[in-house]
């Protein structure tokens, strides 16, 4: 579920809805190969259609073979893609004009176009097309009569003057929409689109890319597939590696132990072997911060876990130090709220300061008890979905164990599904409770907040309250990066910790295990490692 939504399943030690772990073997001695590495991820790629991409490993893949406008360095700096520049928006700012390099191709040979991109974002915006990353572009002229009032499509504010040129107009400045342009904005191929229909991105054989890779021996049920060099990439003689050859590995322990027998050169990283790590392989380890976390639904149209008191129990049984500490292991840290931490600042503090979510086991009992007779029910048993990935299992097992040994009343129930299955649950409501993780999309809290935001792509929870509604339409009012509307996100944030919208666990630390011969490889808060940088 990209960014995006960026739903996606954790990689072990990661939470995530997170990023997709992507683990490198060593690079054959044999000359003909040298130029190939072999990686291990968590997650399969569940669509290569940038309009329907909502899952990590989709994500991730984007990255590798699609290109936006804009797009972001090796280290996360946002730098022309697509464009000629990086533009400053004129009339208030709100109107970008945006000038096309005339060299750019598809993988197919032909060329990329303003269309290309105009196109991308009607169909995304589209109501027929039902992608839940629609709301990635909120902020665009007649998004809301268009997404929320049938109004046609032909309403929204972006256009192609010529055929290298794309205007956006916004309803309102925007101050992280350089992010939507490098992160969210990619271009879809009309001609493809028209050809292959409802089976566009679903197979490498029905996917076009403008990127540096394109994609070989793949469909939407690969465990195994190999991004190939783009010949007609623009940029194709900067890229080094001429062949990424992918495995999923859902169990993350054995590509460590990969790692330690050389079979691999880099691998994320995570639980109890973390710590055997720093012992004997410290100068190895890469850890960085990563804008992805990991949270609850509830399905709010299911009687017993949509009441308020019962969420507010279940969540004061967690014991998020131990969760991240002994269960996980891997360097994530206790969620204080649904945004991450080391987004933004409020007066030069971190976002997060002051707010908490605490293992408080007298007041969850004293919850629960109001719950009970709320519900009238003594014993109330709750199923909880999670993905098959190691880290959402061990989410799982420890979530059933802190919950029922708090609250003795309560039973867990563990029901364990593909990621794809589990979505799917998800957007047809046919589930009680789940767990996912959500990955940054840009630099504002406001990509979280709209989790539990009525209006949200995203909120698969149907759950809704006026004031917390209120507070999130006071945030598009204000325009401005500054400490007022942070503020006012920081009195959301809050606010859904005290009702439980969505119930924040934890958020996912970025480490892996990387070999020294690897260079220009990094993990940015926002967004996913670029194989084409890699050296």
């Amino acid at each position: 579920m990209n960014k995006k939504i960026m739903i996606g399943a954790v990689a072990v030690a990661v939470a995530g809805a997170v990023i997709a772990g992507v683990y490198v073997i060593t690079k054959p001695s044999n000359s003909s190969d040298q130029h190939t590495l072999k990686v291990a991820v968590q997650n399969n790629i569940s669509t290569l259609d940038p309009n329907l991409a909502d899952q990590v490993g989709a994500n991730w893949a984007e990255v590798q073979t699609l290109e936006g406008l804009y797009t972001t360095s090796a280290k996360g700096k946002i730098i022309p893609g697509v464009a000629t520049k990086v533009v400053r928006p004129t009339q208030g700012n709100k109107v970008y004009t945006i000038k096309l390099k005339k060299n750019q191709k598809w993988s197919d040979g032909s060329t990329v176009t303003a269309a290309d991109f105009v196109n991308s974002v009607k169909r995304q915006v589209n109501p027929t097309t039902k992608s839940t990353r629609a709301n990635h572009f909120k902020d665009i002229a007649g998004y809301d009569a268009v997404y929320n009032h049938k109004a046609n499509i032909s309403k929204l504010g972006i256009s192609a003057p010529d055929k290298y040129t794309v205007k956006i107009e916004l309803s309102h400045p925007v101050p992280y929409f350089n992010f939507i342009l490098a992160n969210q904005l990619y271009p879809i191929n009309a001609d493809k689109l028209k050809l292959y229909g409802s089976k566009y991105g679903q197979t490498a054989k029905t996917t076009v890319s403008n990127g540096a890779y394109t994609i070989k021996k793949w469909n939407q049920s690969s465990t195994t597939w190999e991004f190939v060099k783009n010949k007609y990439y623009a940029g194709v003689d900067k890229v080094h590696y001429d062949t990424i050859k992918a495995t999923q590995v859902t169990d993350a322990t054995l590509a460590a132990k990969q790692y330690l027998a050389k079979k691999v050169d880099e691998a994320e990283i995570s639980g109890s072997i973390l710590t055997d790590l720093k012992k004997t392989h410290a100068s190895d380890i890469k850890s960085t911060q990563k804008g992805r976390v990991a949270f609850i639904v509830w399905n709010a149209s299911d009687k017993t876990v949509s009441n308020t008191n019962l969420k507010r129990a279940l969540s004061l049984a967690i014991n998020r130090q131990e969760l991240t500490k002994s269960a996980l292991g891997d360097g994530s840290t206790p969620a204080k709220s649904i945004v991450p931490s080391g987004e933004v600042t409020i007066k030069g503090k971190d976002f997060n300061d002051g707010l908490s979510l605490p293992y408080n086991k007298k007041l969850a009992q004293s919850y629960l008890k109001k719950a009970q007779t709320e519900l009238n029910q003594k014993k109330i048993s709750i199923t909880l979905n999670t993905a098959d990935t190691d880290a959402y299992k061990a989410l799982g097992v420890y979530l059933k164990q802190s919950i029922e040994a708090t609250l003795p009343d309560v039973t867990i129930n563990l029901k364990q599904l593909p990621l794809n299955a589990e979505i799917s649950a998800f957007e047809s409501h046919n589930f009680q409770a789940g767990t996912l993780t959500w990955s940054t999309d840009y630099n504002d809290p406001i990509d979280f907040l709209d989790i539990a935001y009525s209006k949200g792509a995203i909120n698969f929870t149907n759950w809704s309250n006026p004031e917390y509604e209120k507070l999130i339409d006071k945030i598009s009012d204000q325009h401005e990066a500054n400490d007022a509307r942070y503020q006012l996100e920081k009195l959301a944030a809050k606010r859904n910790n005290e009702l439980n919208g969505v119930t924040p666990l934890y958020q996912v630390a970025n480490v892996h295990l990387l070999k020294s011969s690897i260079k220009n490889l990094n993990y940015p808060l926002i967004g996913y490692q670029n194989y084409k940088y890699a050296k």
